[in-house]
């Protein structure tokens, strides 16, 4: 028997755009993955390597930077607070620069030496912009509806474009401009026209808020995004970075579906911090946590099984994983969509901070494990990449169930 609190909730969801956030992250998610396997069919592991090098830092950037300034953006509307426009457009600024000298200082090494591939980084990095901007204003003023017809468009112009651009000309560089230019679709939405403005409480200042955040963030991805770019430096072998590379895009669903769909419960997860309904948001904490201890050791096992077979059916025979690799690839992003979930109600405290703090000592046990050198180069990220997120994991939900203390009377 479902309580009548969880059904007024269902109602609810069910009439409030919530639909279409979830059918949004499905189409995008598919959509991810139709876009990789357009491009490395038809460049194949060695011309795709630059792609997936291209890929890691769009991923990179938008994770790191891009992410937080659209959840910034939630909150600064959910609250009705103004301010924060030059931390933004500072965030912004530091990705594009850093996408930019990326792509020009590591040309030779991940690039085949083509300089296009920094123009396609800065127009990337500016595109999302816009994207996270303006998805995080559709948030805030819960337009859900129009948020989640944004991320499934963007995802299926993407494709349309490679598509597009392929017949043109079979190259990296035709992935990358379908892969810069589809987010500037989000302006069709007018994402940033003048809307009434929330409850005008005081949220916490933009430059910690998003300091915090942008830290945390870069730890938890650097996690995830760079395990191709590390089997890279650790191993001179053709391909493998790009085998590595589609195994944890294949594996990435939970954390494309989850990074989506914080946009849903960011909103009332504030509001429920600023009533101070701590009993509500530790509820929360116990049912990801409760949900990633259930899932976890199910996509490792699923993953061993089917994994290697579904990256050869997507991606052809050239992309072969181990099932070890499949199998640790599968868990541990279901452990990093279980630590996005619940660091939402540190998101929602405004303490990014400690947030920060339970991925940086997530991110130093991944480096230990890499440390120790065991295995063949992929499975030795791997491993790394799971011992860090169970880290993390355990120290944000100790963090997020810590009871606040009271101010003194």
């Amino acid at each position: 028997m479902i309580p009548a609190a969880a059904r007024a909730d269902l109602r609810r969801w069910a009439t409030d755009g919530t639909p279409y956030i979830v059918g949004g992250t499905i189409v995008a998610s598919l959509g991810a993955y139709a876009f990789q396997v357009v491009g490395a069919r038809a460049l194949g592991p060695a011309g795709f390597d630059p792609v997936s090098a291209l890929l890691t830092v769009h991923f990179l950037v938008f994770s790191v930077l891009l992410l937080p300034v659209e959840q910034f953006e939630i909150r600064r509307v959910t609250l009705g607070s103004t301010g924060g426009a030059w931390a933004v457009a500072g965030v912004v600024a530091a990705g594009a620069l850093g996408a930019t000298a990326f792509t020009l200082g590591a040309r030779d090494r991940y690039f085949d030496g083509d300089v296009v591939y920094a123009a396609i980084g800065f127009v990337t990095v500016a595109g999302n912009a816009v994207m996270a901007l303006g998805r995080g204003r559709l948030a805030g003023h819960r337009r859900f509806r129009s948020y989640g017809l944004v991320s499934g468009v963007v995802a299926l112009l993407r494709v349309g474009l490679a598509v597009l651009f392929l017949q043109a000309a079979t190259s990296g560089r035709s992935v990358g401009w379908a892969l810069a230019l589809a987010p500037f679709v989000t302006l069709a939405w007018l994402p940033f026209r003048r809307e009434p403005s929330g409850e005008g409480r005081r949220s916490e200042p933009a430059g910690r808020f998003l300091t915090g955040f942008v830290l945390a963030s870069a730890a938890s991805q650097v996690l995830l995004l760079l395990a191709p770019l590390a089997v890279g430096v650790i191993s001179d072998e053709p391909g493998l970075m790009s085998v590595v590379f589609v195994t944890f895009q294949l594996f990435r669903l939970p954390i494309v579906m989850t990074q989506n769909l914080l946009a849903r419960l960011l909103p009332p997860f504030t509001n429920l911090a600023a009533a101070g309904r701590d009993r509500d948001l530790r509820r929360w904490v116990m049912r990801f946590t409760l949900g990633a201890a259930v899932l976890a050791p199910a996509a490792a096992g699923l993953g061993a099984l089917w994994g290697p077979a579904l990256v050869r059916l997507l991606f052809g025979g050239e992309f072969n994983p181990s099932r070890p690799v499949a199998a640790l690839a599968g868990a541990g992003t279901v452990l990093a969509a279980a630590s996005l979930l619940v660091g939402q109600v540190l998101v929602a405290r405004g303490r990014t901070m400690l947030l920060a703090g339970a991925w940086a000592g997530g991110f130093a046990v991944a480096v230990a494990a890499l440390a120790l050198g065991i295995g063949e180069p992929g499975v030795r990220v791997c491993w790394a990449f799971l011992a860090g997120e169970a880290a993390a994991l355990a120290t944000i939900v100790l963090l997020a169930l810590r009871r606040r203390r009271q101010p003194a009377q």
